[in-house]
């Protein structure tokens, strides 16, 4: 080991998989985008096609082409409209793609290619999607050009980690706006992680799962979750020392040693995604005790308290999963909490490029 290592836990992704095919009825669509949350697109989408996936979600371009060379058999989502630019590769890739402006879907049908579209409705994101009352406006555009296949109609939930009754209301709104289509060979689709659990509304017949494919569970509701975690990253004591009561350690002399103390260095820091708001409250895990960070953050770096312990240097440090003997844990939700945001933004800043990857069996 030189600088650390992510280990991917292909068998508790695929129990991912299987967990959530128990829960939902719809079909899954996996969501790959942002390296399938920091996880690796390659083995990622791989492992859950021999799982029977057959739906993966992107979004940007690239990442679509990324999936499709991966295999020909699947189908790929791009989750929003490209620039008009991108349509020839949409075409040779053969990419589904979200469509919800009347100039976009106008270049769609002006084009020398066939595209398959998923027309979507803003039911309170207000982020991208028609308004509810464009959504007539643009199905019959979709469906007066030839070269245009209507496969889907979905929305997308803003607070289904948050709120059930808002999300009832989302719901309400889009099934009110698509009651006079024939939706029978259609997919529809808006559930996400956290709406899969207690949505159970049965005009849905596909599900897009992110985080809880990878092993977290945002539900709003009391539910029994078996998600398992795919990822752990490890790393290596490469330093020891010993400071005296009133030095200061790391930039920016943001900690006061009260006591003597001996300092362990470990080589992870913001650089490999490791967030620098970690400090004060952030901690890792050695020889099955938690040891607290002390002073900031560094590029390339940390630095933690190790007073009183047995160590040295090589001896493993855990800073994403359980401790050797499995009695403690630092979870994804645990570093976002360190840092005031998500866990969403702690997986997908996680790089590959200084750590090395490792995908693991058991």
């Amino acid at each position: 080991m030189d600088r650390g290592y992510i280990y991917v836990n292909k068998n508790n992704f695929r129990h991912n998989i299987d967990y959530l095919n128990n829960l939902t009825d719809s079909e899954l669509c996996i969501v790959v985008k942002a390296n399938a949350y920091g996880h690796g697109i390659d083995w990622t989408v791989n492992t859950a096609i021999d799982s029977g996936v057959i739906w993966f979600a992107v979004a940007a371009i690239d990442e679509a082409i990324l999936v499709r060379s991966i295999s020909d058999d699947i189908r790929i989502l791009l989750l929003s409209e490209p620039s008009v630019s991108e349509l020839e590769k949409l075409a040779i890739h053969n990419i589904d793609t979200t469509v919800y402006n009347e100039t976009f879907i106008e270049a769609l049908g002006e084009s020398q290619h066939s595209f398959n579209v998923h027309l979507k409705i803003d039911t309170g994101m207000h982020r991208v999607g028609c308004s509810p009352d464009k959504f007539d406006l643009l199905y019959e555009k979709i469906s007066s050009f030839n070269n245009l296949s209507l496969e889907g109609i979905c929305t997308h939930f803003p607070v289904a980690d948050t709120d059930e009754r808002q999300t009832e209301h989302s719901v309400k709104i889009f099934k009110d706006t698509i009651s006079a289509v024939d939706i029978k060979n259609l997919l529809i689709h808006a559930d996400n992680s956290a709406s899969t659990t207690y949505n159970k509304e049965k005009i849905f017949n596909m599900t897009r799962v992110g985080l809880a494919a990878y092993g977290h569970s945002i539900s709003p509701v009391s539910v029994a979750s078996e998600l398992k975690p795919v990822m752990e990253i490890k790393t290596r004591i490469s330093n020891i020392q010993i400071r005296k009561k009133g030095e200061s350690v790391s930039y920016g002399k943001a900690l006061i040693l009260e006591k003597d103390a001996l300092i362990a260095t470990a080589p992870i820091g913001y650089g490999d995604g490791y967030p620098w708001n970690s400090f004060p409250d952030g901690k890792v895990i050695v020889n099955n005790k938690f040891c607290r960070l002390i002073g900031r953050v560094t590029m390339d770096q940390i630095l933690f308290d190790v007073t009183g312990m047995e160590v040295e240097i090589n001896d493993e440090v855990t800073i994403l999963g359980v401790s050797l003997d499995s009695s403690i844990e630092i979870s994804v939700k645990d570093i976002a909490e360190w840092n005031n945001t998500i866990e969403w933004e702690i997986l997908t800043n996680i790089k590959d490029n200084r750590l090395n990857r490792v995908e693991i069996e058991n």
